[in-house]
C-alpha cells in the first residue's frame, strides 16, 4: 500500500531482493503513474493494480500488507488490513498523532493481527557496531549521550518538501529515528525530556527547521541532541549522524563514517582505539523485512512490535508536547496514560 515516494525504494530495490521469500499480489496507490511504476517493477499485473486499498483487500487474498504511505493518512489503512487479518509491517512512525497511534494500537491489541515498525536506523551496520562497543562491560555504565543531525537544506532540496508544510513532522518524522536510537542505545526508556524548535528569517522553510532537546533516561543517562535542517557548517546528515557516547569506561565517538573512536583517560595520556563497522549492503530495510518474515514463519517477533515502538511514540509526541509548552514532559507518565486506554496485550502483539 503506497507506491509513490519512498514506496519507490520499496518496489525497486527493498521487494525485489525478497523475492525468494514473498511474491507480491497487488498495489494500491491513488496515483496511477506510481502504482504502474511499481507494477511494472514488481511483476504485478495490470488488474492488480488498485486505486482503492478497500477494493484492493476485497478482491485479493494475501498474508500480509507493507504500508508505505504518509503517517497522516495510515489509521484507516491499518484498519481496513487489519479487519482482513492481515500482518502489517508499516513504515515508521505509527501515525502522525499520540492519539493515532493508540488507536493503531487497540485495533492491533483486538485482532492480534502481527504488526510491526519499520525502524531500520537500529539495523544500520554503524549503530550496529556501535551497540557492540556499548555492551563491552566497561562501557555499560553510560552517563551521557550527544548527538545531532544537521544538514544544508532549503525548501526546493529538502526531499519531500511538502513535509515540512505538516506541523511538527520535523520530530515525528525525522527526529523518530533518532529518539528510538537513544532507547536502543542505552537499552531503557525514556524518563523526561524538555525542548525547543525554532526558525531563522535566512531559511527557506515556513516553519521551525531546529529542534533540541535534553533527556532523561530511566537509567539516569542524559541525552543532548540537536536537529538543524539549515546548518551551513560541517554536515552529519541521514546516516551520517554525530554520536558522542560518555561511559565509565571512556568515551565512545561516532561521527560521519562508519569507524568508531574509543577514546580513555590514562594515567599515560590518551589511549585511542577504533572500531570499523563492516560495509552490510543487506543491513536496514533489508535487514528487518527479513526479520518480519522469520516471525511470520514461526520464528521470534522483531523488535520493532507495536508494544515495543509505543515507547518511542510516547518519547516523540512528548518531545512535541515539550517545545509547544516549553514544560518538561514525564515520557513514562504518558506512556502509561495511553497504554491503560487499550486491551491487554496479547504475546507478540
Amino acid at each position: 500500500m503506497g507506491a509513490g515516494g519512498f514506496g519507490t525504494a520499496w518496489s525497486r530495490t527493498f521487494l525485489p531482493e525478497a523475492r525468494d521469500r514473498v511474491r507480491i499480489l497487488a498495489i494500491a496507490d491513488i496515483d496511477a503513474t506510481a502504482r504502474d511504476r511499481a507494477g511494472t517493477a514488481l511483476g504485478v499485473p495490470a488488474e492488480r493494480l488498485y486505486a482503492s486499498y478497500d477494493r484492493m483487500f476485497d478482491e485479493v487474498d494475501a498474508d500480509v500488507c507493507f504500508i508505505v504511505i504518509p503517517p497522516t493518512a495510515r489509521l484507516a489503512v491499518v484498519q481496513a488490513a487489519a479487519s482482513r487479518g492481515l500482518a502489517v509491517l508499516c513504515e515508521k512512525p505509527i501515525a502522525a498523532t499520540w492519539d493515532h497511534a493508540l488507536e493503531i494500537g487497540r485495533i492491533v491489541r483486538t485482532t492480534g493481527i502481527p504488526f510491526a515498525v519499520m525502524q531500520n536506523y537500529r539495523e544500520q551496520s554503524r549503530i550496529r557496531t556501535l551497540k557492540g562497543v556499548l555492551q563491552r562491560p566497561e562501557h555499560l555504565s553510560v552517563n551521557l549521550i550527544e548527538s545531532r543531525f544537521a544538514a544544508n537544506y532549503t525548501i526546493e532540496t529538502a526531499g519531500g518538501a511538502f513535509r515540512h508544510h505538516i506541523p511538527d513532522a520535523f520530530i515525528y518524522e525525522g527526529a523518530e529515528h533518532h529518539l528510538d536510537q537513544f532507547r536502543n542505545l542505552t537499552g531503557a526508556a525514556a524518563d523526561w525530556v524538555q525542548g525547543h524548535q525554532w526558525g531563522t528569517p535566512w531559511s527557506t522553510f515556513g516553519g521551525p527547521t531546529t529542534l533540541s532537546l535534553v533527556i532523561r533516561m530511566a537509567t539516569g543517562t542524559m541525552v543532548t541532541y540537536q536537529m538543524n535542517h539549515i546548518e551551513r557548517g560541517e554536515q552529519y546528515g541521514w546516516h551520517r549522524e554525530f554520536y558522542r557516547i560518555s561511559t565509565e569506561g571512556g568515551s565512545v565517538t561516532l561521527d560521519r563514517g562508519n569507524a568508531i573512536r574509543i577514546v580513555r583517560d590514562t594515567p599515560g595520556g590518551e589511549a585511542i582505539d577504533e572500531v570499523v563497522a563492516p560495509h552490510d549492503d543487506r543491513d536496514g530495510h533489508h535487514a528487518l523485512i527479513g526479520r518480519f518474515l522469520d516471525w511470520l514463519d514461526g520464528g521470534p517477533p522483531p523488535f520493532s512490535t507495536f508494544d515495543d515502538n509505543i515507547e518511542t511514540m510516547a518519547l516523540t509526541f512528548a518531545a512535541v508536547e515539550a517545545t509547544h509548552t516549553g514544560r518538561r514532559i514525564d515520557v513514562g507518565a504518558k506512556l502509561a496514560a495511553g497504554l491503560a486506554t487499550l486491551p491487554p496485550a496479547r504475546t507478540g502483539s
